[in-house]
């Protein structure tokens, strides 16, 4: 009983010691005051978010690099949709009619001015131009048109050919009787500048001729492929239709090919016109 008596007292005494020595030991230490304002700053120290410097650029440079390529996707969809609206959008084509009247106009100027020279025939003082005249002698042949030594009027039942060198009146008068026209001339011998040629009788046959010729003009300013009504009105369809975007017309299109059409039809009925009116000039 004394024994173990004697070995709890034992055993507290070694621990008192032992907690002794732990607190003489602590107390040496530096105390630690820390302040209700220190607290605050440690905690929101600690709450803050930690950055890394190359991180940050890293970071920095590929967001700067996502936002210049949108950037420049966005400018190409822009482009892209301007392209898209102007391949799409739909012109609407236009006739230039001052354009397409001066054409047709050209046309009727042209057949009155051939459908007169039909009309005179052999009456025409321009029947002798294309003649080639040899001014030389039998052994030296020198040829030379026509109107380049003398020049041919219309006087009375006559022609009048003035001569710009008289020595050239026989060379003159040999052509014209080998032309095949069936004329002759003379010089007239009150002017030996003058040949005179009397013109060629007008017969029914040479009229009813002259009628097939400019029934023929007619027909080939109204419908030929080239150089008549129909060809220039061919010309601005194609020009016009060409501008189109769609197969289906619009109605202000539509209205603008109905009035080239009116336009065409004026013009055939005053070449239709001018022929009747050379036809019967021909047969009176």
């Amino acid at each position: 009983m004394i024994s173990n008596k004697f070995f709890i007292q034992h055993f507290l005494i070694l621990v008192s010691s032992a907690m002794f020595k732990h607190i003489v030991k602590s107390s040496n230490r530096t105390p630690i005051r820390t302040s209700a304002l220190s607290l605050a700053r440690i905690a929101t120290i600690r709450h803050q978010p930690r950055f890394h410097t190359s991180a940050t650029l890293l970071a920095a440079k590929k967001n700067n690099k996502f936002k210049k390529a949108q950037k420049q996707q966005k400018i190409q969809f822009e482009d892209d949709k301007i392209q898209a609206e102007a391949e799409t959008e739909v012109v609407t084509p236009t006739i230039d009619f001052k354009e397409a009247t001066a054409k047709f106009e050209s046309i009727i100027s042209k057949f009155e001015k051939l459908a007169n020279e039909i009309k005179l025939g052999k009456l025409n003082p321009k029947i002798f131009d294309n003649l080639l005249v040899n001014i030389g002698n039998q052994k030296d042949v020198e040829e030379v048109p026509f109107n380049t030594i003398a020049q041919t009027s219309v006087k009375g039942r006559n022609f009048i050919i003035t001569l710009f060198d008289p020595s050239n009146a026989q060379a003159i008068i040999n052509t014209i009787i080998g032309s095949g026209l069936n004329m002759s001339g003379v010089v007239d011998p009150t002017n030996k500048f003058n040949i005179k040629v009397p013109l060629p009788p007008i017969t029914l046959e040479t009229k009813q001729n002259d009628v097939k010729l400019l029934k023929e003009l007619f027909d080939k300013l109204r419908n030929n492929k080239t150089g008549s009504l129909t060809s220039v009105r061919g010309d601005i369809r194609h020009k016009f239709q060409s501008h189109l975007k769609t197969h289906k017309l619009s109605d202000s299109e539509n209205k603008q090919l109905s009035q080239l059409e009116k336009l065409h039809k004026l013009y055939v009925d005053k070449l239709q016109e001018s022929f009747k009116k050379f036809e019967k000039r021909i047969l009176q």
